[in-house]
């Protein structure tokens, strides 16, 4: 996701390796973090918008007080001059966030930071070894002063790299891992299914969030979104065959582009409900949309996307106030 150029294609994403159809006996995944690690670590709550740090920053303070607003995802941190150091897409060093995060954290808020997205040099491509991406990851992390991540994918990468330097940070830290990929009305295409894979091969604990967007369907935009949605928890539930079925439906997050979406579709309000009506029921772990700079009605009737506007008649930050209503799955 990047406004206003997030079109999702089939991706290849192809690996040094392959991966099997499933992994046998998979389990849910659960993180474990290493004793005496000091990296801060807090919940992430059950919505979270993406906020595109390219954009001017709304008062996250007030959103909190108004809204209901209790965290965002912090997009896109880029690999600085085509090497190995995280950025911010706009160029800004990682660090330039910490005095935005810091307030919001001060009036109860938290935040994630996504990598990738679907323009600019990848973290995932710079670093040329799982060590190398490792350490990036942590440098975000320290920087930002939190221990949530949201790994982008939306261009080819090495899989086994990537999942490998999660582990390594997910072992250290125990940080909380989100993979957000594109999908369709049939779910992941068969590359991007691969990184949830070999997350599952090897332990890495993961919640896997769609793209939930960009794609043509005939029909009620909503039930097309959830029919997306049911497609990916299928998927889940063949590559974590132990698991139950809550803890699959935990494993899912679902983002929505509000508004109009890239390739022209429109993604209104009552179609937000049917999807939040249908996490609620099915116990979906998290949801959020695309972006909090686009929730707002000043461009009404526009035929294509924007980054600072839904193109939708609304009054400002309602998508945010419909989302913030969503609290997650009914705990154990």
């Amino acid at each position: 996701m990047k406004l206003v150029t997030c079109l999702v294609a089939v991706l290849a994403l192809l690996g040094p390796t392959a991966c099997s159809a499933t992994v046998p006996g998979a389990p849910a995944p659960t993180v474990a973090p290493t004793a005496g690690t000091s990296a801060p670590s807090s919940a992430r709550p059950a919505f979270g918008p993406y906020l595109d740090t390219s954009m001017p920053i709304p008062d996250l303070q007030t959103l909190a007080a108004t809204t209901g607003l209790k965290h965002v995802v912090l997009s896109f941190a880029l690999a600085k001059d085509n090497t190995c150091t995280p950025a911010w897409d706009d160029g800004e060093a990682i660090e330039s966030m910490r005095a935005t995060i810091d307030a919001f954290r001060a009036v109860g808020g938290s935040a994630s930071i996504a990598t990738g997205g679907a323009e600019g040099t990848y973290l995932e491509v710079a670093c040329t070894t799982a060590a190398d991406l490792a350490g990036a990851y942590m440098k975000i992390l320290d920087a930002s002063g939190t221990n949530l991540l949201d790994i982008d994918i939306e261009h080819d990468v090495q899989i086994d790299k990537v999942i490998d330097a999660l582990g390594q940070v997910q072992r250290a830290r125990g940080t909380d891992i989100t993979l957000t990929l594109p999908v369709d009305l049939e779910g992941l295409g068969p590359g991007q299914l691969n990184l949830v894979k070999r997350a599952a091969a090897t332990n890495v604990a993961i919640r896997v969030n769609i793209m939930n967007m960009n794609f043509e369907a005939s029909g009620d935009r909503g039930k097309a979104l959830v029919r997306a949605a049911r497609a990916m928890l299928a998927q889940l539930r063949k590559v974590y065959p132990k698991a139950t079925t809550a803890e699959q439906n935990r494993m899912l997050s679902i983002t929505l582009m509000i508004g109009r979406n890239d390739t022209g579709e429109i993604t209104r309000t009552a179609d937000v409900q049917t999807v939040l009506d249908f996490a609620k029921t099915n116990g979906v772990g998290r949801v959020g949309f695309w972006s909090l700079g686009r929730d707002r009605g000043t461009c009404p009737g526009k035929v294509e996307a924007q980054p600072d506007c839904s193109g939708i008649a609304q009054t400002d930050y309602q998508f945010t106030k419909q989302f913030a209503a969503f609290s997650g799955p009914t705990p154990d």
